[in-house]
């Protein structure tokens, strides 16, 4: 079943799908998802995901640490600002010190998203946005055009990105989600953490990162380390153990562009379990480092799914580059549960 409502002050409508098991809020705004609300061991209903008060309150930046939403042209850092492209420097506009974090300070979640279709089903419904982006956007080259779309299915929120361009470009969406599976979501004062959460990742080897999040080289294997995180673990103990927090990309075990677990998080508190499965190469892990009033920091984790940081400077991570007559297509599954994780 969907709903669709106009937010008002020009932030576009508000969608909201219920499968009858978990209900999903998404705004127009940056493409996002506001709120999710699912079941605890208990039975009750309570929300999982990190919002605001009111969806203008979303349209405030000071407040809006890219809240669920759909983060683009290029999710992540980009060292310096630039990066080469077809024998010629990119010069993009940084936002964070001298390089560019999200896309840039006007990425793609703070764009309100033209809602393009929905088509409702007993079992949930599907929600489409798209985004038009011009050529120089941000310092990208090419105008880029995106979609993002949402279905969901009873317990399972399926999220694709889909882009085509018509000049070469470098494309990585993701989404942005804050989780915080005790319930305690909403910026409403009440104190909240993930400390108690434990996490299983699919991941292998992790990419280390300097004090300003960019490679200070290649993949390196998570064993004897911090980030070996393949059995349960912790997330109050791992946010120890890594000084501070987690804020690091991971390779997700198997082939990329194959749909295939990449994590599960489990809050024992409330006995919700969620699973993340995706067709891309890494998984970002961040622990809410940063996240400052209304949240507490440490709040929430976000699970992002993406390219690797940095790689259009970086070949040997791979290539992120898309050329007209192509589609750039990523696919995250987020499933939800209590009692014993299912993958």
């Amino acid at each position: 079943m969907i709903q669709v409502n106009d937010a008002g002050e020009g932030l576009g409508p508000v969608a909201v799908v219920d499968s009858g098991w978990m209900r999903v809020e998404l705004l127009a705004l940056g493409a996002a998802i506001r709120t999710v609300e699912v079941p605890d061991a208990s039975g009750g209903h309570g929300h999982v995901h990190l919002h605001l008060p009111s969806v203008a309150d979303h349209a405030d930046r000071a407040l809006n640490p890219h809240l669920g939403a759909s983060v683009g042209r290029y999710a992540n850092r980009i060292a310096g600002a630039a990066f080469p492209l077809d024998g010629r420097a990119v010069e993009l506009v940084a936002n964070s010190g001298p390089n560019q974090l999200h896309g840039g300070p006007d990425g793609f979640d703070r764009r309100v998203w033209d809602l393009l279709d929905t088509d409702g089903a007993d079992s949930g419904g599907a929600v489409l946005f798209r985004l038009v982006s011009p050529d120089g956007d941000q310092g990208f080259p090419g105008a880029l055009t995106a979609q993002a779309l949402y279905e969901l299915s009873g317990d399972e929120l399926t999220i694709t990105y889909t882009a085509t361009c018509d000049a070469p470009t470098v494309v990585n969406l993701t989404n942005h989600g804050y989780w915080n599976l005790d319930g305690a979501a909403v910026a409403d004062g009440a104190s909240s953490s993930i400390a108690d959460h434990s996490i299983v990742l699919a991941a292998d080897r992790y990419l280390p990162v300097d004090d300003a999040g960019i490679p200070t080289g290649g993949l390196e294997a998570v064993d004897g380390t911090p980030f070996d995180l393949r059995r349960p673990s912790g997330l109050g103990a791992a946010v120890a153990a890594v000084g501070g927090g987690i804020d690091h990309c991971f390779e997700v075990r198997g082939e990329a562009g194959t749909v295939r677990h990449a994590a599960t998080l489990v809050a024992p508190g409330s006995g919700r379990w969620m699973s993340v499965s995706t067709d891309q190469v890494g998984l970002q892990v961040y622990t809410g480092n940063g996240l400052r009033s209304p949240f507490d920091v440490h709040g929430s984790v976000s699970l992002e799914t993406q390219s690797f940081p940095d790689t259009p400077n970086r070949p040997e991570l791979g290539s992120v580059r898309l050329d007209p007559g192509h589609e750039y297509v990523s696919v995250t599954v987020l499933r939800f549960g209590v009692g014993l994780p299912e993958v």
